[in-house]
Order: C-alpha cells, then sequence, then structure tokens
C-alpha cells in the first residue's frame, strides 16, 4: 500500500468525499465506508468516522449493539408479522420501530460510546403515528430512544463531537434525548415543532449559553411569548451565519445587524407585532445580507417589522399567510424601495395565500401603476409574483418588463385561476417579454391563447418574433388550449427547447371531488400534448441537423 494512504488525515479526506446521489441528495456512501472499514487496519478508524459522522435516522444508533439486545423491525407485511402488533396507527407505528430487548451492559455502553463519539451529524425526523405514510417509516422507538439518551449514562454528553443536530420530532416525551444532544460542540441547530410546552421553552432559553459556538439557527413555529426570550439567546452568538426564527426586539435586532458573517436572516412575524420602540424616535436597523425572508399573517404586521429596515440583499422572500386586498398589497410593493437597496437586490419573491372567497377576485386584482415603484429593482434576475392577481395590456406589461432587462425568471399571475374573463397575455406581448428579456429561462403569464393564428408575430404560419434558446420552463396561468397543433407550433418556434409547461390550478379546486374539476383535468392533458408535440418538433430539428451535418 502506498505510504499516503497510511496518514489518517488524508484517508479521512479520500474517505469524505466517498458518496452517492440519492433522492433525498448526495450522502454518504454506507456500504461502501462500511467495506472499507473492513479492509485493513490503516483503514478501519477513518472510514469508521467516516461512515458514523452523519446519522439520518436514529435507530442506525442501536446496529452497533448487540443482536440479543435490539429487535428487528418488521420490514414487510406478513401473515406472522400480524401478530406482533396491536392494529392501531401507534401499534403499527410502533411495530416498524427498534427497540431494546434487555438493559444495556456495561459493556453495551462501551460500545455504544465508541460509535456515539464519532457522529457529527444527527437528525430526529417527524413522527405521526396517524400518519400512514409516516407510521411504516422505520425507526428507533420512543423507549428505546430514553434508554439511550433520555436517561444519562454519564455526566458527559453522548455526542461529543457533534456540529449539526435536526430535531422535528413533535413528541414532549422525548424532550430529555434532545436535552441530553444539546453540547457546546453544536455549530448548526434546527428545532421544527408545532408545540412548545414549557420543558421545550426552558431548554430553548438555554441555548445561548449551552452552544455558543452557533453559526446556523433555525426556529420554526415560536409561539409569540417566546419573543423575550429569543430575543435573548441571538444577543449570545457572535458567528451567527443563517438565522429562522420568530421576531426578535430593538435590541436583539441592532445586534444581529452587527454581526459580519449573518448572510441569511428569516423572520417570522406574529400577529400584534410591535418592536416597542418610541415612535417619535429615528430607530432604524441596517443590514447586509445575501437572503432576507419574512413571513406574516397579514401584511399589517409584516410592514410593522420592516418599517424601521434598511436592508442590502441579494435576495428578499415576503410571504403572506392570508389573502389580502389590492390597497394593502400596493402599499406593501411600493414600500419595498424604502426597505431594500435598489441595486443590490437580485431576486424578490412575494407570496400571497389564495383567498377564500374566489368570487370577490376584483378585491385583490391590481393594476400595472400598482407595480411601477418596484421597477427600480432594475438589478433583478429572478422575479416572482405568480399569487399576485393582476390585470394590464400587453403594452402595459412590456413597458414594466423593460425596466428588468437582466431576468432570468419571471413569474406573474400563475398561480390560481380565477375563473373569470379578464385580461392575459397574448402571443404578442409574450413575443415582447422574450425580446426585453434575453436571458430568460423560466416564465410564466396567464396567457390569452384564443386565436394564436392572428398573432401578430405569426404571419402566413411563420413566426417573426425573438426565439429564446435558453427557455425551458413555461407556465401559461389560466389559459386554454383549443389548437394543440397551432399553440405548440408557435411555442416550438418561440422557445425551442420548451420542457415544462404548467398551468395555474383553479382557486375553488375540490380536492374531495376530483370529478368536479373534470374540464381542469382535461386542459391539463391538452398542455400535455402541446408538450409532446414540442419535443417531437425538436427532435425531428436534431435529426436533420444531425443529417446534414453527416452529408
Amino acid at each position: 500500500m502506498h505510504t499516503c494512504l497510511q496518514i489518517s488525515e488524508i484517508l479521512r479526506i479520500i474517505f469524505a468525499e466517498v458518496t452517492q446521489v440519492t433522492s433525498g441528495g448526495i450522502q454518504p456512501s454506507y456500504t461502501t465506508l462500511y467495506h472499507l472499514a473492513l479492509t485493513c487496519r490503516a483503514f478501519r478508524e477513518p472510514a469508521l468516522d467516516a461512515l458514523w459522522a452523519r446519522i439520518p435516522t436514529p435507530d442506525v444508533l442501536v446496529m452497533c449493539l448487540p443482536q440479543d439486545a435490539r429487535s428487528q423491525p418488521i420490514v414487510e407485511w406478513t401473515l406472522e408479522s400480524f401478530d406482533q402488533f396491536e392494529c392501531t396507527p401507534s401499534g403499527i407505528a410502533a411495530a416498524f420501530r427498534v427497540r431494546l430487548l434487555r438493559p444495556l451492559t456495561t459493556d453495551d455502553w462501551a460500545t455504544f460510546q465508541m460509535y456515539a463519539r464519532r457522529v457529527r451529524s444527527l437528525t430526529f425526523a417527524k413522527y405521526d403515528a396517524e400518519s400512514y405514510a409516516l407510521m411504516r417509516d422505520r425507526g428507533l422507538h420512543g423507549s428505546a430512544a430514553l434508554a439511550l439518551l433520555g436517561s444519562p449514562a454519564s455526566p458527559f454528553s453522548p455526542f461529543p463531537l457533534l456540529r449539526e443536530l435536526y430535531w422535528n420530532d413533535q413528541r414532549d416525551v422525548l424532550l430529555p434525548c434532545l436535552q441530553r444532544c444539546i453540547s457546546n460542540s453544536l455549530t448548526r441547530l434546527v428545532i421544527h415543532s408545532e408545540l412548545w410546552p414549557s420543558a421545550m421553552v426552558d431548554l430553548v432559553a438555554g441555548l445561548g449559553k449551552a452552544c455558543p459556538m452557533i453559526k446556523e439557527f433555525r426556529c420554526s413555529m415560536p409561539p409569540a411569548s417566546a419573543r423575550a426570550m429569543l430575543s435573548d439567546i441571538v444577543t449570545y452568538w457572535d458567528d451567527l451565519e443563517i438565522l429562522e426564527m420568530g421576531v426578535v426586539n430593538a435590541q436583539a435586532l441592532q445586534h444581529l445587524a452587527s454581526l459580519k458573517k449573518l448572510r441569511e436572516l428569516k423572520m417570522l412575524v406574529p400577529e400584534g407585532h410591535s418592536l416597542d420602540v418610541d415612535l417619535a424616535s429615528t430607530f432604524s436597523v441596517k443590514f447586509s445580507l445575501d437572503e432576507f425572508s419574512i413571513t406574516a399573517a397579514r401584511i399589517e404586521p409584516l410592514l410593522a417589522f420592516l418599517a424601521p429596515l434598511k436592508i442590502s440583499a441579494k435576495s428578499a422572500n415576503l410571504r403572506i399567510d392570508t389573502a389580502s386586498n389590492a390597497d394593502d398589497l400596493g402599499q406593501l410593493l411600493s414600500s419595498l424601495i424604502e426597505h431594500f437597496h435598489p441595486s443590490v437586490l437580485e431576486s424578490l419573491d412575494v407570496w400571497m395565500a389564495r383567498p377564500t372567497d374566489p368570487t370577490n377576485h376584483a378585491l385583490s386584482e391590481l393594476s400595472a401603476s400598482t407595480f411601477q415603484k418596484i421597477r427600480a429593482f432594475t438589478g433583478l434576475t429572478n422575479l416572482n409574483l405568480s399569487s399576485i392577481h393582476a390585470s394590464m395590456t400587453d403594452h402595459e406589461l412590456l413597458d414594466l418588463v423593460s425596466a428588468w432587462p437582466k431576468l432570468e425568471h419571471f413569474y406573474l399571475d400563475t398561480a390560481c385561476d380565477w375563473g373569470v374573463a379578464r385580461l392575459r397575455v397574448t402571443f404578442h406581448g409574450l413575443a415582447g417579454i422574450l425580446e426585453r428579456c434575453p436571458n430568460l429561462r423560466s416564465l410564466g403569464v396567464d396567457l390569452d391563447t384564443s386565436h394564436p393564428n392572428d398573432s401578430p408575430v405569426y404571419v402566413d404560419h411563420q413566426y417573426t418574433g425573438i426565439a429564446r434558446d435558453k427557455v425551458t420552463e413555461l407556465n401559461v396561468g389560466s389559459a386554454e388550449c383549443n389548437d394543440v397543433e397551432a399553440i405548440g407550433s408557435l411555442l416550438a418556434e418561440m422557445c425551442p427547447n420548451l420542457v415544462s409547461i404548467g398551468r395555474a390550478c383553479p382557486v375553488d379546486l375540490n380536492y374531495e371531488d376530483p370529478s368536479a374539476n373534470n374540464e381542469w383535468f382535461d386542459g391539463e392533458a391538452k398542455w400535455e400534448e402541446v408538450k409532446g408535440f414540442i419535443a417531437q418538433r425538436r427532435s425531428g430539428q436534431l435529426e436533420q441537423n444531425n443529417g446534414e451535418c453527416a452529408l
């Protein structure tokens, strides 16, 4: 064996690259690392370190124990397995999870700790016994998790080198396990919990001192009452790079703004939010970030949070969880220039929940004038206003998009099919967008396909406008498809490499009775035909080009 392969530092670098691509992304190739650990003594320790570094599910933790100490989870339904569990959702879920069969001995604990000390990343997935999709997932039974992690066999953390902890489990009974995993070695901590019992609040309140090296902290759905506690813990972290949590007070905002390494900030704004500062003061906070995101139930508290902020960010994401009227939306869009640096912003995404009463669509319909102030963001490469209900002529839309010549992704009013007649973008307008935005890769507008052959850009069955090879995705909104060949021919000329065609979903879609939306599903089939027509046209053109090259 080469001398270099006897150096453990080199082996660790090599083994860290032993990965595989799965549906969940890139992860270690556990089988390969296992066999590498068995290859020779030089490989054993570095390979085991890589093998145990990332634990995707806690049941893996007990695989190092003797077989007589742990159960074997049921991996498929058999007649014999019916006698092993109670036929209830919770009983079935328990049967698919590994449990301990006896108390652990001193040797068992030594074995467990020998492998646990190698763990760098640990994930506890969401547990929902009432969900059929989740109840059959392999995992660690609650009793086994508590036995291993809940009642400490030593005063020290079982994972002394743990850097990343992802906690998605909703069960209060396992909070002692979460407590035991918390250590001063953590740099990334993600807690997703819909339930916040007092024990959880107390645990999170101590994170500032317990985890001083945190670089990324994500905490979804904290209660409004936790604001003071969250504000306190972030002031302990000077190395933060990514933060997702509920809104904090003015002091914490100023601390966050002072952090040079902070690049992503996501705030969840509760109803009735107030910074509790003197309205007559000139209090303001300046942020320099890569990405800023904010979620609020309504536009009013969102604007209240933004009021003192001046943000220099490449990306801004704003989400409103309830439907809003046109006046409030107009106020929001017009105010963005006051809070975001126009020469820095490259991506803007404004999302609004669909209305509960689609018959009043006019209340949230925006005119072209409402969008005028966001024309100042001339450096935008991504603009997603797909949930914004708009009505404008081709001329108005083209005047608007001319302000954003760098756009690569543009979506406007394509999330919902309102089922009403209104102004839509014609093929002439679509061609105009392609002409004004040469870098487009994906595009979504509410398209009017009623007269494709009468379009000013389609003369004598020949397309006379601009073609964009980069465009591969198109959302046509609520557009109908009455002529597959005519529409397919035109789109194939405009966007020859188009591979995906999306449509708006009916605002009143009946999920309980899909047959009520047969017309929409029939339209979906028509647009699939258009996509197939374009693919066939592209294939034919490619064969023709190859034939000409051969000659």
